[in-house]
């Protein structure tokens, strides 16, 4: 037997948060598809993006706010990469190490839940930025993963 705390335990509304986040859409507690309509943006996604936006959940992901928040920051991941010409394929093996850190992370059991800010370190020790960029895109990273509002009571 192992003193090792169980996988912090999925929920529809974490799956949900992350979904939404991921996809650039608000995100309410009673989800309603015809309120939450995609961010509107400039540019077209790339491959990467457009991949991230497939992935229906990260195991280990166990608050809503926070799943929310990690979807959104991995959205901006993926326009980075875009926006230098990143394969796709660079773009799934950065998806595969942070589904590995996540995992870890709650296997660990730690008392605050996995988020935006832990998807940003991960981005910046898998993808080595020059250091006077690497906190500008930790920051970005951040800001927008944290730009709206996460959950809002829809009723």
């Amino acid at each position: 037997m192992t003193d090792r705390p169980p996988l912090p335990k999925e929920t529809v509304a974490t799956r949900a948060a992350f979904r939404v986040g991921v996809k650039g859409m608000r995100y309410t507690e009673h989800p309603d598809p015809s309120f939450d309509i995609p961010v509107a943006t400039d540019t077209v996604p790339g491959p990467n993006e457009r991949h991230f936006e497939t992935i229906e959940h990260l195991p280990g992901l166990s608050d809503p706010e926070a799943a929310y928040e990690t979807g959104r920051a991995l959205r901006m991941i993926g326009g980075l990469l875009d926006s230098q010409g990143t394969p796709v394929q660079h773009g799934r093996l950065f998806l595969s190490q942070l589904g590995e850190a996540i995992v870890s992370f709650a296997f660990r059991g730690e008392r605050q839940p996995w988020g935006a800010e832990d998807t940003a370190f991960v981005f910046r020790e898998i993808f080595k930025a020059a250091p006077e960029n690497a906190q500008q895109v930790h920051e970005a990273i951040l800001a927008y993963a944290r730009k709206r509002p996460p959950i809002v009571n829809a009723r």
